[in-house]
């Protein structure tokens, strides 16, 4: 037992810190690449055409060509998003274009789109050819499944309800997926992505750290909450329990 939760929280922390840096270096250099780094990543379209796709659904899609009107809004109405399509099917084929309104347009991924996102995952399967089998393998799984996933996880159910106003996302979801949302953890997130979309070069990550201390990361200003209220993403009590304020360890 005692070599099950030695594996489980070392290689826990390992896994943690491994994914959260993953996370935002993938989403800086892969996910929401500058035009200058575009026109050079383009050159991988022929050699990682999904990679390429991955990109362009996140980067340009979710980022620029949907909630232009409004951030909780992906589309002003239904002829903005058949625009859309047609323009998708002109420019791609079929199966990337159909690929593409699966994710609804960057919002989420696809488990076919999980490769490039999950890397870390794989990767720390390697271990197990390391370890004798028994309790630390056992750990080892543990972790790679407990602290590994969750930006994974966040990514295709969390984060389309990171657009949503916060008592309509809160009234769609139930369960586990409900109190996460509703928790302080998921308001944070909710408010640092809110930010990300303001300023795409900082708050990358859904599972915290990497951010923070690769200085990636910055809280709301004022006139952002502002606008967080007015937009109902949040509500005034939690302006008023989390601006300035440090909780579980994440920087609000």
């Amino acid at each position: 037992m005692l070599d099950f939760i030695l594996a489980l929280t070392g290689f826990g922390l390992l896994f943690h810190v491994q994914a959260s840096f993953w996370e935002s270096l993938f989403h800086e250099h892969v996910l929401d690449l500058t035009p200058e780094r575009r026109v050079r990543f383009h050159t991988l379209r022929g050699i990682w055409p999904r990679l390429w796709a991955t990109h362009f659904d996140h980067g340009v899609l979710h980022h620029y060509r949907t909630f232009r009107q409004s951030y909780v809004e992906m589309f002003h109405d239904a002829d903005e998003e058949a625009r859309l399509k047609a323009g998708l099917r002109r420019q791609f084929p079929q199966h990337l274009a159909e690929a593409f309104t699966q994710t609804r347009y960057g919002s989420t991924f696809t488990w076919l789109g999980l490769l490039p996102f999950a890397i870390p995952v794989w990767l720390n399967l390697l271990w197990l050819l390391a370890l004798p089998p028994g309790a630390a393998t056992a750990g080892c799984l543990a972790a790679n499944l407990v602290f590994s996933t969750p930006y994974l996880v966040f990514s295709k159910w969390v984060h389309p309800y990171m657009h949503m106003r916060f008592e309509d996302a809160m009234q769609e979801t139930s369960g586990l997926l409900r109190r996460i949302l509703g928790s302080p953890y998921g308001v944070a997130i909710r408010i640092s992505h809110y930010v990300h979309h303001q300023d795409p070069k900082v708050n990358y990550n859904l599972q915290y750290l990497a951010d923070r201390l690769r200085g990636r990361w910055r809280a709301p200003t004022p006139e952002e909450w502002d606008d967080m209220i007015s937009l109902s993403l949040v509500e005034p009590h939690h302006r008023t329990q989390l601006e300035g304020r440090t909780f579980l360890g994440h920087p609000f």
